[in-house]
């Protein structure tokens, strides 16, 4: 009787142990996957034993040094091309500067009316791949140093007004109608002039290139900025989830001249002034809309 009460015991004692053992491995593994889910941990922490579970930890630990060595060989090789892009981008800015120039000079001289006509074709010509240049120097400089935006108090009344009437020869060549009924009061944002003017110019541009007959401009301020452009397109089916993508472009003939960058800027330069961008399609009609914060006295 004693033996049997001593082996119950011994058993119970055994059991207990292996229980205890069982609950403080099942606790060492649900903190090793919080870890795990912890997107932001580096190096997986846990208190080593001696046991099959250190072996473990210590080949996640081996995989995690490799991918976080491996992210960084990526960034460095990213950061590498980004600049060089920068570079051959500013590079090929001043001897295009100087093929405009030279043929301005050639259209002022030409001898006949065929001979200015060819030349002011190659003028536009070069122009536009001026302009395609100044894009991509603009988007590797944002990519490879971001934006550093200087926020400051700005009127979006006032600062529309002056960039449609700037774009007025452009709105006359096309063919199309600028509407703008606006209140006289200030509507003030918090933004970076450049930056925003920068956003309003590449949007006017789109919106000239893709639409035709009239744009409606309207301004709304209420917790937010927002600031709406709507005008007709041609292209109902244009998807306005990826508008704003880099490199995406609405129309897939070879004949179109768009680069799919200056939308993707626009978001680009609205993020880092603390605004966004959207795009909506109703009724034939492309309606772009900015969203700034609004200035606080």
């Amino acid at each position: 009787m004693a033996l049997e009460i001593t082996i119950i015991s011994a058993l119970c004692v055994a059991a207990f142990l292996l229980s205890a053992k069982l609950i403080a491995l099942k606790r060492r593994i649900r903190a090793l996957s919080i870890q795990l889910d912890d997107c932001d941990a580096t190096l997986i922490a846990a208190q080593l034993n001696g046991d099959e579970l250190e072996t473990v930890v210590k080949k996640i630990n081996s995989k995690i040094a490799e991918e976080q060595k491996a992210k960084a060989q990526i960034r460095k090789e990213q950061d590498a091309i980004k600049q060089a892009i920068a570079n051959i981008s500013h590079d090929m800015r001043t001897p295009l500067t100087s093929v405009i120039g030279y043929l301005q000079l050639a259209e002022r001289s030409a001898e006949n009316d065929e001979q200015r006509a060819n030349i002011r074709i190659a003028l536009e010509r070069a122009k536009h791949c001026c302009s395609l240049v100044d894009d991509f120097f603009e988007l590797s400089v944002i990519d490879a140093n971001g934006c550093d935006p200087v926020m400051e108090k700005i009127d979006v009344n006032e600062l529309l007004c002056e960039m449609i009437l700037a774009n007025h020869p452009v709105f006359e060549a096309k063919s199309i109608t600028p509407r703008f009924d606006y209140s006289k009061e200030p509507v003030y944002a918090l933004a970076d002039r450049k930056l925003l003017t920068r956003v309003i110019q590449n949007l006017l541009s789109n919106a000239v290139k893709y639409g035709y007959d009239s744009i409606d401009f309207s301004v709304v301020s209420s917790e937010t900025v927002c600031i709406s452009m709507a005008n007709p397109i041609a292209d109902n089916d244009l998807d306005t989830e990826r508008l704003f993508d880099r490199f995406y472009r609405a129309s897939k003939s070879r004949t179109d001249s768009g680069t799919g960058i200056g939308l993707y800027l626009c978001k680009q330069l609205l993020e880092s002034m603390g605004g966004r961008i959207s795009a909506s399609v109703d009724s034939g009609s492309l309606t772009i809309s900015v969203t700034l914060k609004l200035f606080h006295n």
